[in-house]
C-alpha cells in the first residue's frame, strides 16, 4: 500500500481474505455479485470465518476449557447453527435467544441462562423447557427460581454470577465494580451459596463473572481468572460447598473501528490454561464470548443512493443506516469514532474525503465525517466491516419504517437467504387503529 492504512482496517479485509489492489470478497463471492442477487442494504456473514474465529479460540484454551457463544450478540438461527456444529456451546439471555438455540439444534440441558432482570414467568418457562443451568444475579432471583423449580417438581441448575468489587482493567463497557446491576457482590456471595445448597429445589452447580466487554487487556482477564479461582478455592473450603463449573467469562475485544487494537488471544490462552495446570482436572471451565466470534465474519452492506456538495465538502447518502448497523454510527460510545468501513470496488483506496451517512431524518445517522473514501459515487458500495456482531438486533429497526435488511450466510462460495428482507407494510404489524 502506497498510502497509510489503518491496521485494524486491514486486519478486517484480510480476515475476509481480500488483498490489497482487489475488491472486496465475503467467502469467495464478490460484493457487486452478492448485492446483485439478494439487494441493498444487505448483512453478510462469512460461516468459514465464523468457525476459524471459534477453532482459533479451542486451540488457545484447551480442550479442557468449553467456548459458549452468547446469543445476544447475534441472535441469527444460522449463525448459531454454524458455531454449534463447529462445537460451540450456548449461553442465552431471554426466551426469545432460548428460542433461537433450540431451533439450532442446542439441547435445553446444556443451556446457560443469563441476565438481572429474569422474570417470574420467564423463569417457569425456562425451567419447564429443561435449561440446564441458570445463572443467578440476585438472591431474589434465587427465590424466585427456587419457588419456579419447586412448582414444577424439578430441581434447577445455579451458577452464581460474582461481582466483584474490583473493575476489570482494560474493558471498554464495564459491568462489574463497585455497585452494580448485573451480578451478586462478593461479599454477599457466601450467603447466596449457602441458600442453594440448603434449597431441595435447586442444585448449585458453580460460578460465574463476566466483568466487561470489549477488553483490550489479555493480562487482565487473566488476572480476572485467577481472582475467581481464587474465590472458589475460598468459599469451598470455608463453607464446605463443591462448585464443579467455572465460567470465566470472556468479552474479548475486537476492532470495530479504526484505531481499535487488537486482543492477545495467545497471551490469554497460555495464562489460563497455567493457572488450570495446577487446579483438579474434574472441575468444567468455560469462557463464553460472542462479538470476537461474531463480529470479524460479518459484513453490513450499504449503497449510495445520493450524492452531494454541501459547504465545499461532499456527503455521500447510502440506503442504510442507523436503523440498521446502530453501532458503527456510535451509538452507545461516549466519542463517535470511524469505523471500519470502505469503498468495495477498491477497499485499498484512499481518496478525497466524504462524509457519509444514511437516510433518516436525525443527524445521528452518520457513519463518517470527511473519511478517505471518496470519490463515492450513486450506486457504489459502501461495506462496513466487522458487523458480524451487534448489527441488526441492537438497532433501531423500525424507526422511520425502512424495511429491514436481509441477512446471507456464504459456505463454500454458495450463499444462501437465511433471514428475509422486511416489506415496506411491516411498520403496519400488529397495530390497530
Amino acid at each position: 500500500m502506497s498510502s497509510p492504512f489503518d491496521p485494524a482496517l486491514a486486519a478486517a479485509l484480510r480476515t475476509l481474505g481480500t488483498r490489497d489492489g482487489t475488491p472486496l470478497t465475503i467467502g469467495g463471492l464478490a460484493v457487486s455479485e452478492l448485492l446483485e442477487q439478494f439487494g441493498s442494504p444487505l448483512y453478510v456473514f462469512d460461516a468459514a470465518v465464523l468457525r476459524a474465529r471459534l477453532l482459533a479460540v479451542q486451540q488457545a484454551f484447551g480442550a479442557n476449557v468449553h467456548v459458549l457463544w452468547s446469543v445476544k450478540a447475534n441472535p441469527s438461527l444460522a449463525v448459531t447453527q454454524c458455531l454449534r456444529l463447529a462445537g460451540a456451546g450456548a449461553e442465552i439471555a431471554s426466551l426469545g435467544e432460548l428460542h433461537v438455540a433450540l431451533a439450532a439444534g442446542h439441547d435445553a440441558s446444556a443451556l446457560r441462562f443469563a441476565g438481572p432482570g429474569k422474570t417470574d414467568a420467564e423463569l417457569t418457562h425456562a425451567v419447564a423447557a429443561g435449561v440446564g443451568t441458570f445463572h443467578v444475579e440476585s438472591a431474589d432471583e434465587t427465590r424466585a427460581l427456587a419457588m419456579a423449580a419447586r412448582a414444577q417438581g424439578v430441581r434447577a441448575g445455579v451458577a452464581v454470577r460474582v461481582n466483584f468489587a474490583q473493575e476489570l482493567a482494560g474493558s471498554r463497557l464495564r459491568m462489574g465494580g463497585r455497585s452494580s446491576r448485573f451480578g451478586i457482590d462478593e461479599a454477599d456471595v457466601p450467603a447466596v451459596l449457602r441458600t442453594i445448597q440448603s434449597e431441595g429445589a435447586l442444585r448449585l452447580v458453580g460460578v460465574h463473572a463476566y466483568a466487561g466487554t470489549q477488553l483490550f487487556d489479555s493480562s487482565a482477564f487473566v488476572q480476572h481468572s485467577n481472582r475467581l479461582v481464587a474465590a472458589v478455592a475460598r468459599w469451598e473450603h470455608e463453607l464446605g460447598v463443591a462448585l464443579p463449573e467455572i465460567d470465566l467469562g470472556g468479552g474479548f475485544g475486537v476492532a470495530t473501528f479504526q484505531g481499535d487494537g487488537a486482543f492477545d488471544l495467545a497471551a490469554a490462552g497460555a495464562g489460563v490454561r497455567q493457572l488450570l495446570s495446577s487446579l483438579p482436572l474434574e472441575r468444567r471451565w468455560f469462557v463464553e464470548l460472542g462479538r470476537y466470534l461474531a463480529a470479524p465474519a460479518g459484513v453490513y452492506l450499504a449503497s449510495v443512493v445520493r450524492r452531494k456538495a454541501s459547504g465545499g465538502e461532499w456527503h455521500a447518502v447510502l440506503d442504510g443506516g442507523l436503523h440498521h448497523h446502530a453501532a458503527a454510527t456510535g451509538q452507545g460510545s461516549l466519542l463517535r469514532r470511524l469505523p471500519l468501513l470502505v469503498a468495495a470496488a477498491d477497499p485499498w483506496r484512499r481518496g478525497e474525503p466524504v462524509t457519509i451517512g444514511g437516510p433518516l431524518c436525525t443527524p445521528a445517522d452518520q457513519f463518517a465525517e470527511q473519511a478517505p473514501l471518496g470519490p463515492l459515487l450513486v450506486g457504489d458500495v459502501v461495506p462496513i466491516l466487522r458487523a458480524g456482531a451487534y448489527g441488526l438486533s441492537y438497532s433501531p429497526h423500525s424507526f422511520l419504517g425502512h424495511a429491514a435488511p436481509a441477512e446471507v450466510v456464504v459456505d463454500a462460495s454458495t450463499a444462501r437467504v437465511v433471514r428475509d428482507r422486511g416489506a415496506v407494510n411491516d411498520t403496519l404489524r400488529g397495530q390497530r387503529p
